[in-house]
């Protein structure tokens, strides 16, 4: 009984000291160089900060008014956005952890701060800055875990300062020359990063941000302050200062997916090849994990990493082509496995998962529609056919903010992509001026429209013609025997009317390896013959066009 109860009082410990960390307290001080009240309070409270580094941090905001200041000049955009949130309306105005205390400087002392700084935190937060060899940008790492359950609508900002400026004669009226944590930029804006509304027990984030310097008087003075904020109760859960040391990662071998790309957001190919970014959240250096994908509940595709990728590094990956049967909506879903040949320690960030839309069907005439940003010479586009001919280009563009129009007459049925290039890398939107993109057919069915992309965009549409088609009495009326085959399969339709048909079979990589030319064949049960024997062994697709419908099977090969 003593033994078991030892057992519990440690448990109950470890527990305990998991639940609460120590609380920063964070002051937000509204002042100005030609306000002559600041320059009397700011000594003392200048002196509070100094005597107390371990409880209370700041960031300074110099406001527009009542005089001039050139501090406020340089950022006045995310200073006002700071008064307005607090409601600011005389300086010196002083803000401690948000709620707690706001308003008269010389309202709050040392005291306030202790009973603040007594009230536990909710998350554990580290924080790191480094500017770049060419010392014009700086970039911060900031990590927040959650050591309590919390929830709210919760914000991370990252404050960019400069701890010390000094002017050899006053830069304002009130007489102050040196001026401490001056804000100079929030980063990645005055919006700060959403945080989850829900956090649990071991719940973390990590916010990457940098910033091109600008209006910086030293660069040997500049640093960071992160803090968590309720948006809506204004309380500040926690703060942290920067230093160039590498963050506290909460995990040793820790993967997050980050993104999932170079898929089309509808599908008629029943194929697709993504690109993911992977990053190592963890403090161990990975070299191996695995990835998995599916696509609705079709089989899954394993794929096995092996590289290094140093913490906080990212990896792009161009995964094998899946091959699946499309529907109207399905579902895509990647992710990573096993950092180092265990189990990853935190699992909530490992899967990302996507919608994929039915093709949209279109008559056989497109009209592309492009409208410039300000640098049109960098956007071009093409349309291809299932076997990757070109059939239609379009830019580079002569003039900027212009809205161009071509028509495109589809050769005949097939699934065709769509895709739109930036030389620059910066898609339509919004770092050379906003323009758009869209495509439509002479019926008004839309296809895609767009702006905000990287290098490149692209969709899957398929042309055919609604009237006449003839029908397959089901929708499962096409089906491949054997399967598996070593090579000698068929392919079994059933048909109501006379049809032509033709099919092709793509490998995973979405190639096509083979060509079948049925003809004409009569209604009823009909098969043909699919000679495969020179293919490698693996999982192909088949496409039968039947008159000017398409159905899809898949195909496993042995030897």
């Amino acid at each position: 009984m003593k033994r078991l109860l030892l057992i519990c009082l440690c448990s109950f410990a470890v527990v305990s000291l998991y639940s609460q960390s120590q609380r920063l307290v964070l002051l937000e001080e509204f002042t100005q160089a030609s306000c002559g009240p600041c320059a009397s309070i700011n000594p003392t409270i200048e002196n509070l900060l100094n005597q107390n580094p371990e409880k209370i941090t700041s960031v300074f905001y110099h406001t527009s008014w009542p005089g001039y200041d050139p501090m406020n000049l340089q950022n006045p955009t995310e200073v006002a956005s700071r008064v307005s949130y607090y409601g600011v309306t005389y300086v010196p105005w002083s803000v401690l952890d948000g709620n707690y205390y706001s308003g008269s400087a010389s309202g709050w002392n040392i005291n306030t701060v202790n009973t603040r700084y007594a009230v536990p935190s909710p998350f554990t937060m580290s924080l790191q800055h480094q500017l770049n060899a060419a010392e014009d940008s700086i970039f911060v790492t900031m990590v927040a875990q959650a050591t309590m359950a919390v929830s709210g609508n919760m914000t991370a900002h990252n404050a960019v300062i400069e701890k010390n400026i000094h002017f050899n004669s006053p830069p304002g009226s009130n007489g102050e020359k040196d001026f401490r944590n001056v804000m100079k930029k929030m980063l990645p804006s005055k919006d700060g990063t959403s945080l989850p509304s829900s956090m649990a027990v071991g719940d973390y984030i990590i916010v990457q941000e940098g910033w091109k310097l600008a209006n910086v008087y030293d660069k040997t003075q500049l640093a960071a302050v992160a803090f968590v904020q309720n948006k809506t109760t204004k309380e500040i859960h926690q703060s942290v200062n920067s230093s160039t040391s590498p963050v506290v990662l909460p995990y040793a071998n820790d993967l997050q997916m980050m993104d999932v790309a170079d898929f089309s957001p509808t599908n008629c190919s029943g194929t697709l090849a993504p690109r993911i970014t992977i990053r190592n959240n963890g403090n161990n250096t990975v070299t191996s994990f695995s990835v998995k994908y599916r696509i609705n509940d079709e089989p899954e595709m394993v794929y096995s990493w092996t590289g290094s990728i140093s913490s906080l590094q990212k990896a792009v990956i161009d995964l094998p082509a899946y091959t699946f049967t499309p529907v109207a909506e399905n579902i895509l879903k990647v992710y990573a496995t096993d950092p180092n040949a265990v189990p990853d320690e935190y699992m909530k960030n490992d899967t990302l998962t996507y919608t994929i839309d039915a093709a949209p069907v279109t008559s056989n005439q497109i009209f592309v529609y492009v409208k410039t940003d300000n640098t049109p010479q960098e956007n071009t586009w093409d349309i291809r056919n299932s076997s990757g001919t070109i059939i239609a280009t379009g830019g580079p563009y002569a003039n900027a903010t212009t809205l161009y129009k071509d028509t495109v007459d589809l050769p005949s049925y097939d699934c065709y992509t769509f895709t739109i290039y930036d030389a620059g890398g910066n898609g339509l939107c919004c770092v050379n001026g906003s323009g758009l993109y869209f495509l439509v057919d002479n019926q008004n069915t839309a296809i895609i429209t767009g702006n905000s992309f990287g290098t490149e965009e692209f969709c899957e549409f398929s042309y055919t013609e609604p009237q006449g088609i003839p029908t397959l009495k089901s929708a499962g009326s096409l089906t491949v025997a054997p399967n598996p085959s070593s090579g000698n399969g068929r392919a079994i339709l059933e048909l109501n009317d006379p049809s032509e048909v033709s099919a092709m079979l793509l490998n995973p990589l979405g190639k096509i390896v083979k060509n079948y030319h049925p003809g004409l064949l009569f209604p009823g049960e009909q098969s043909f013959s699919l000679e495969s024997e020179d293919l490698a062994p693996g999982m192909y697709l088949l496409r039968v066009m039947v008159g000017k419908q398409v159905m899809s099977a898949k195909v496993s090969i042995t030897k």
